[in-house]
């Protein structure tokens, strides 16, 4: 198979690589995984949103969006980021980055769910 975007998928997956869409949201999820600074190679790669955990919801939230846009905008260029939205109360929460292929001629939106506590 033949496709622009790919990577080699997560350990936890049942596949080889992961293709298309699927690579996208895995990077997405990749850029969000990583604490800025983690990264030998590269200190910038990553998230500061981590940072915000312990804050109270009203500091949180905007801070956290904040730090995720400017994450997603600067380490994945393919995607254009629609929205940040969360669910669930501490420490249950969960954050979805809503969002859709910067190239699509039909502007499907894409959602990714991450675990935040």
């Amino acid at each position: 198979m033949l496709t622009r975007h790919w990577q080699i998928a997560p350990l936890a997956s049942d596949k080889d690589i992961v293709t298309d869409l699927d690579d996208i949201n895995q990077c997405i999820i990749n850029i969000l995984s990583t604490r800025k600074g983690t990264d030998v190679t590269r200190p910038n790669f990553g998230s500061d949103h981590l940072n915000f955990i312990d804050l109270p919801e009203d500091l949180f939230i905007p801070n956290v969006t904040r730090e995720v846009i400017l994450a997603i905008n600067t380490w994945e260029k393919r995607v254009l980021l629609e929205k940040v939205t969360f669910s669930g109360q501490a420490p249950h929460l969960s954050m979805s980055v809503h969002w859709r292929v910067a190239e699509a001629i039909v502007d499907q939106i894409h959602l990714t769910d991450i675990r935040v506590k």
